[in-house]
């Protein structure tokens, strides 16, 4: 904080001087001692200056019926899975009031490396909307597949001091740091010495895994689906950041190990959510309604929404009303269905009212980042899977889950080939590598899409992104995969001959420079497609499908060299024993 500053703001703490603007008799919310209660709010120079009793402003505004809360502030996001620019995702995200995000552009970084990163940073380094990016560790996720780059601990060194990177993105690949592979180690070490901060990813892990993450210098996690496991991430020093996404929805479960006493080791996260469903139901606003709901006292829920995140984080300078923190807040009519009025960063309105009113900066595309799907050639044979008996390895869908279940199951089989079943929900899955036009791509089954007809189609495939394609007939498959080659990228749904709906997204084959409204238009005609398609719609089918393909979370995946068992961290045939 500037000495001038500091200065006025003390002199109005003081009542020597009014402040720009007091709330005068508001509701606020406090996080620190997780209580309602009815002040004076006074804001200058983008910073809280005080809060009590008697405060005057240059303007004065009447708080009667009103609530004042600290913006929220997402502990864990892949804006790439909004498939819009962080610029676009400042428009969409800001009157929900989120004004913090913690980033990891890890999705364009598998695909163009450092030249993905560095459009990611510079596209958000003068948005309203506070972008602190942490930079990929797993690039490639593993060695199971085949990305569009590599980044190593030297690669990453000419990032580590931008003052847009805050860390050191989720650490995935655990069988790296549990060996102590030098690498791994030395990303953790450069990340640590710039005085900078260290997330997980604990996907399946139990407390002996949590304790090597933990002396690894890793501090957080989201991947915790159960109660049990959210107590031994807390019990261990992690910060436990309580995932709803479009595919994770881990709330519920969750939230059951949530307590006024452990509270403030849990957080809130989105981690992967896309754009219809951010625009239909919000992000950290529905975390804090659900989390009301389900019986979190609500001054605990807003705190899980900023100030444990902030903490978490060590951004000391924001997440509660109290004096000398940056005015990043909000204010509501209506704090247990968190109906918010208007959102305000650093004492500025930027939404107000469901909209934003601020443009958002935008940066150039550079060519080498437009899409173009570099895979083999699309034949008839590519979507063959051949078996010599009925019985097989089978992925098995959870709904709302991007765990899957891994099935042994008779399937059929007709002159040596399996063959789609819908009766039975036997779904044929493909994956085809699209980043260098080598031949590997992989065949599977998979139950639980429950589609009926059709095919769906996209280059947003976890975390490789490799084109990924789920169907009912070979023909439909060979359809969805040409029309994405041809668009260079993007989510596509078919019937027949016809495409039904279709996102280009030309920006890595995951995002596109279109607003971010035409964008939810043509994500809600995609979700119509499914209804077409007879495809299940308690989830999201485009995104769990997407994840798939990602062999760090259990237990059964396909990458584009084959069936994945998660358990045994080996590829296997989709041929069982009999």
């Amino acid at each position: 904080m500037d000495t001038t500053v500091r200065a006025r703001l003390i002199a109005i703490a003081a009542k020597k001087q009014k402040a720009a603007i007091v709330y005068q008799g508001i509701q606020v919310i406090d996080v620190m001692t997780r209580e309602t209660y009815q002040a004076d709010v006074a804001i200058d120079s983008g910073y809280i200056a005080a809060v009590g009793d008697g405060y005057e402003g240059e303007e004065n505004i009447d708080g009667t019926d009103q609530y004042i809360a600290p913006s929220f502030i997402d502990g864990h996001v892949h804006i790439e899975s909004s498939m819009v620019t962080p610029s676009e995702y400042e428009q969409a995200i800001l009157p929900l009031g989120v004004t913090t995000v913690i980033a990891d552009p890890h999705e364009i970084a598998n695909v163009k490396g450092a030249d993905g990163l560095q459009f990611m940073l510079d596209d958000a380094e003068q948005l309203r909307l506070d972008v602190r990016m942490m930079l990929p560790s797993c690039v490639p996720a593993t060695s199971f597949e085949h990305a569009g780059a590599s980044l190593k601990a030297a690669d990453l060194v000419p990032f580590v001091n931008h003052p847009g990177v805050h860390g050191l993105g989720e650490v995935m690949d655990y069988p790296a740091v549990e060996r102590a592979d030098a690498d791994m180690l030395q990303k953790i070490e450069q990340i640590e010495a710039a005085g900078k901060l260290v997330d997980g990813h604990a996907a399946g892990l139990g407390a002996r895994e949590v304790n090597i993450y933990g002396v690894a210098g890793i501090r957080t996690d989201h991947e915790a689906v159960t109660k049990e496991e959210a107590l031994i991430r807390a019990r261990r020093g992690l910060y436990v950041e309580v995932r709803e996404g479009s595919a994770a929805r881990n709330l519920k479960e969750v939230l059951d190990a949530v307590t006024e006493s452990n509270a403030s080791r849990f957080l809130f996260c989105t981690d992967d959510k896309h754009l219809d469903d951010t625009l239909r139901e919000g992000t950290i606003d529905y975390n804090v309604r659900y989390a009301i709901e389900h019986g979190i006292k609500r001054e605990t829920a807003y705190a899980m929404a900023s100030l444990h995140a902030a903490n978490a984080y060590a951004l000391q300078d924001r997440g509660a009303i109290v004096p000398g923190r940056r005015a990043d807040y909000v204010l509501l009519t209506d704090p247990d269905r968190v109906v918010i009025r208007e959102v305000f960063v650093k004492g500025e309105p930027v939404a107000r009212d469901g909209k934003t009113i601020i443009t958002s900066p935008k940066v150039t595309v550079p060519p080498n980042l437009r899409g173009e799907l570099k895979t083999k050639e699309i034949t008839d044979t590519v979507f063959e899977l051949p078996l010599a008996h009925p019985k097989a390895h089978v992925i098995g869908v959870i709904p709302k889950s991007i765990v899957t279940n891994h099935l042994v199951l008779d399937v059929p089989v007709v002159d040596g080939m399996f063959v789609q079943d819908t009766a039975q929900d036997l779904l044929k899955i493909a994956v085809i590598e699209r980043h260098n036009g080598t031949d590997f791509s992989a065949v599977g089954i998979v139950q639980g899409f429950g589609m009926k007809r059709g095919a769906i189609a996209a280059t947003v495939a976890h975390d490789s992104h490799n084109l990924v394609i789920v169907g009912t007939s070979d023909a439909e498959m060979k359809l969805a995969a040409e029309r994405l080659v041809k668009a260079g990228g993007g989510v596509i749904a078919v019937k027949g001959e016809d495409v039904l709906a279709e996102l280009p997204l030309e920006i890595a084959g995951l995002m596109t420079s279109r607003p971010f409204e035409e964008v939810g238009a043509t994500l809600e005609k995609l979700n119509d497609a499914l209804d077409v398609l007879e495809a299940d719609r308690s989830f999201n089918p485009y995104l769990t499908m997407s994840f798939l393909c990602l062999p760090v979370i259990p237990n059964l995946k396909l990458t584009d060299s084959g069936l994945f068992d998660v358990k045994t961290f080996q590829h296997i045939k989709t041929q069982a024993p009999k």
